[in-house]
């Protein structure tokens, strides 16, 4: 069974958003946007396993991109 992705350009209309919606915040609020947000949109995916995933998959992308994970000190 394959699973429902958005189509790509949907997945640039959520990605404009999410980046103008980023841009119009203070850098310090930017944690208390992203967590609800991800909050809401693990509540609509009924498989824990995918939202975990997700999760890592983001994490990944931060720590190969330079960064350190929020809950790590920088080198």
């Amino acid at each position: 069974m394959t699973e429902a992705t958005l189509p790509f350009a949907d997945l640039e209309r959520v990605y404009e958003r999410l980046a103008e919606t980023l841009d119009a915040l203070p850098e310090e609020r930017e944690r208390a946007f992203l967590a609800p947000l991800a909050l809401a949109l693990a509540h609509r995916i009924p498989d824990l396993e995918r939202v975990m995933a997700a999760i890592e998959e983001a994490r990944s992308a931060v720590v190969e991109d330079g960064r350190s994970p929020p809950d790590e000190s920088p080198p």
